[in-house]
Parts: C-alpha cells; sequence; structure tokens
C-alpha cells in the first residue's frame, strides 16, 4: 500500500502542475453543476452580462441549471427531442497502449469531444448566430469541458467503452451487477465524497451542489488559475482553444491510464474488481482537482467567447 500511495501521490502532484454510443454520463448532474458554479464566479462582467441575456431565453440564471442539458438530449429518442446522434461528443476513446491523441485514429469526422467543444465555443461567440444556437452552444460547451476533464472520456482500454465494460463493487455495491468503473467516476465518487444525491429522475438539489462547489473553491491558488490555462491565455483567445482541448483530453487520457485503470486493486474471487477505501483515498483527490481545473477553464472560454 505504500508504493500504492507514493505513485499515486507523484501523478497527482504532476497533474497539478501541468495539467462509443454507450459511454456513459460525464461526473453525473451534481459534479457537472459543481464545474458550472466554480466558472460562473470566475466570469468576467461583461461575459456574465451575455450568459445572462442567454439563459434568460428559458428562464435560466446560472450555469448549474443547464449543465446537464446534453445528457438528457443525448440520450433521448429523435421523436421526442433528443438529439442521439451527439453521444460521441461527449467522449474521445484514445487507447491507454497509445502516447497520444491522434485525430484520424481517434475522432472520426470530428466526431469527439476534441473537435466538438471548439466548434461549440465559436458557435457562442458568434454574435450574427441567432440567440436560440448560442443559448444550446453555452450548454454544450458547460457540458463539454466537464466531460473532457473526466478521465475516463478520454480514454479506454481494451475497447471497454472507457470503462462501462469494466464491472466493479463500490464498497461492496454492485447496483445487482451493474456497477461499472465508468459510472464511480462519473458520480459514486463525488457523491460519496461531498455527501450528495442524484434522484431517479435525474434531478438534484442544485443548493447543495453550489454549497458542495464552495467547498472546493478554496483549494483553487492564484497559481492554479494561472497555471491550469493556456500560455499566454489572456491574448490568446479562442484561437488558442483547439490545442489548449486537446492537452486537456490527453491530461485525462494519462490520468485515466496511470491511475483510474492503473491503481485498479486486483480482481476479487470472482473477477469483479472490488472498489473501497484504498482506491477512493487516492481517486478522490485527483477527481476534485479535475473538477477544480474544469471550473477554471471553463471560465476562461467563456469569457474568450463572450468578451473579457
Amino acid at each position: 500500500m505504500n508504493a500504492f500511495r507514493r505513485t499515486a501521490a507523484a501523478l497527482l502532484s504532476t497533474a497539478a502542475l501541468t495539467l462509443s454510443a454507450s459511454q456513459a454520463l460525464a461526473w453525473g448532474p451534481n459534479g457537472h453543476a459543481i464545474v458550472g458554479d466554480i466558472a460562473q464566479d470566475r466570469l468576467t462582467p461583461k461575459a456574465k452580462a451575455a450568459v445572462d441575456q442567454l439563459l434568460a431565453l428559458e428562464g435560466h440564471h446560472t450555469l448549474d441549471e443547464v449543465a446537464s442539458w446534453p445528457d438528457t438530449v443525448g440520450h433521448l429518442p429523435k421523436d421526442k427531442g433528443g438529439l442521439p446522434d451527439t453521444l460521441p461528443w461527449h467522449y474521445v476513446d484514445v487507447p491507454t497502449d497509445q502516447p497520444a491523441y491522434d485525430a484520424a485514429r481517434d475522432c472520426a469526422e470530428d466526431n469527439c469531444v476534441i473537435a466538438r467543444l471548439p466548434e461549440q465555443a465559436r458557435l457562442l461567440a458568434d454574435p450574427k448566430a441567432a440567440p436560440e444556437a448560442r443559448l444550446a452552444a453555452l450548454k454544450w460547451v458547460v457540458h463539454l469541458v466537464g466531460d473532457l476533464h473526466q478521465p475516463l472520456h478520454a480514454a479506454e482500454r481494451d475497447h471497454d467503452k472507457g470503462g462501462n465494460d469494466v464491472k466493479v463493487r463500490y464498497f461492496g455495491d454492485d447496483r445487482n451487477g451493474h456497477l461499472n468503473l465508468h459510472s464511480v467516476w462519473d458520480g459514486s465518487i463525488v457523491d460519496r465524497e461531498l455527501g450528495l444525491s442524484v434522484n431517479k429522475d435525474y434531478s438534484i438539489d442544485l443548493a447543495k451542489a453550489k454549497a458542495a462547489a464552495a467547498t472546493l473553491e478554496p483549494n483553487i491558488t492564484a497559481y492554479d488559475g494561472k497555471a491550469w490555462l493556456p500560455k499566454g491565455s489572456a491574448k490568446v483567445g479562442l484561437k488558442g482553444i483547439d490545442p489548449a482541448v486537446q492537452a486537456w483530453a490527453e491530461e485525462s487520457h494519462g490520468l485515466a491510464r496511470d491511475v483510474t485503470y492503473g491503481l485498479l486493486p486486483p480482481p476479487e474471487s470472482d473477477g469483479v474488481e472490488g472498489l473501497a477505501q484504498g482506491y477512493e483515498t487516492i481517486s478522490w483527490p485527483l477527481v476534485r482537482m479535475r473538477l477544480e481545473m474544469a471550473g477554471v477553464r471553463l471560465a476562461w472560454v467563456v469569457n474568450q467567447a463572450l468578451g473579457r
């Protein structure tokens, strides 16, 4: 266990300094709301005014209220207003045995988060686009920045669909054989550590998520707020979003390979991975940091798109 912890600590330290259609949701609604809440507090006055104007089109007031909309519409059929063709937008399956992202291999026809996030950011920034289109783009930007920072949304091992095919028990619970590694990283770790929950209709208590975000905010130092952004971020504008998004995805890919997969405990007698305190003790600081990073970076993207 000591070597286990030392390896994880080294990986977390490095990350702090640098940093298929069946794919599950990322972070879950609580995680996405937290990312939106962290970003909300970092919007410039001009960007906040523009965000307020767009959100008002549907009677919303804050980013956390719309953060999970892409998941909702992605999992509805077309005849019920869904956008199932957008499911691949949420992730990029970079194999863990490959060192980095390769567009031809990992993002056919630009149908992955690395291509779609910049596309939606540019639509958000376009003053000639219809307000309704820009609002939808804002929702996508809020959501996809969050997705990009969940390690299993940028990696897969042996075609396991980002950990969806890796059956696990989490503190003894296997959800009747349906719990998997991806869902644990999406929501179980976040909700357990922060005392949050998700209702059967996928709704959450936004006030509790906001309070949870407030407990994470003090972890973000002034140094972090600069180090987590692209070099020259104050001047680069949206022209720098494409390399930034790829870099953020490759961070997640490396963390998935080395921590999410790499530090899994040995399978139990029935071949199911048993995840409990040792794994969570190592994973939670990484999950927390990725939420914080996503919030800071989301604010940067929105500020670049809607005015500094």
